[in-house]
């Protein structure tokens, strides 16, 4: 039976730090994800990771064992990617070179299909990320949190401590900037262009 995850944090405060990397290798990629897709780049995201789970240590007396330890960390996480972004005055994006070069591959779905189609589908993709990217900080947190890490509105509304309400009203707006900004993309894909 695995180890509940108030269990591990129990036994870290009572000084088994064994417990403690035990959490951070269940959810260091969950943290990864969400970052990488908030900054958009590896090397900030992989920083940003270790600062998490550092305040996260330092804050564990402070976490609910009722609640998500999860959320808590997306909290934190998510946080600190603000904080980030409104700091960084350019914003730049991952290029292929850089991947490959950081020993990352294109995903598999890239490699089965035609060097035509893995072109197309892989400057769409640039497309839709670098326009995800560009959105204000408050929009760009609850579209990666709501379509690429699944969390649900109550989860994002918890986690960025704000009413459902104005979590619908972000994503709203977000997808409004979205489709203004990637319609002549999907005009292209549709003209088979």
């Amino acid at each position: 039976m695995e180890t509940t995850d108030a269990d591990l944090v129990r036994q870290t405060l009572n000084g088994n730090q064994s417990a403690y990397n035990g959490l951070v290798q269940r959810y260091q990629r969950q943290v990864y994800n969400l970052a990488y897709r908030m900054l958009g780049n590896a090397e900030d995201a992989g920083d940003l990771v270790q600062d998490t789970f550092l305040r996260a240590y330092g804050a564990l007396s402070s976490f609910r064992q009722d609640a998500s330890f999860l959320t808590w960390l997306y909290k934190i996480a998510s946080n600190l990617c603000i904080d980030q972004l409104r700091s960084r005055k350019t914003k730049s994006t991952l290029s292929l070179e850089v991947e490959l070069e950081e020993g990352r591959e294109p995903s598999a779905d890239m490699r089965s299909c035609s060097p035509e189609e893995a072109a197309i589908r892989g400057s769409v993709q640039e497309v839709v990320h670098n326009a995800v990217l560009n959105l204000p900080d408050k929009y760009r947190a609850v579209v990666v949190m709501r379509h690429l890490q699944d969390m649900s509105v109550e989860e994002i509304a918890r986690v960025l401590e704000l009413p459902t309400g104005t979590v619908k009203t972000h994503l709203f707006r977000a997808r409004e900037m979205l489709r203004g900004r990637l319609r002549p993309v999907l005009e292209m894909e549709t003209d088979g262009k």
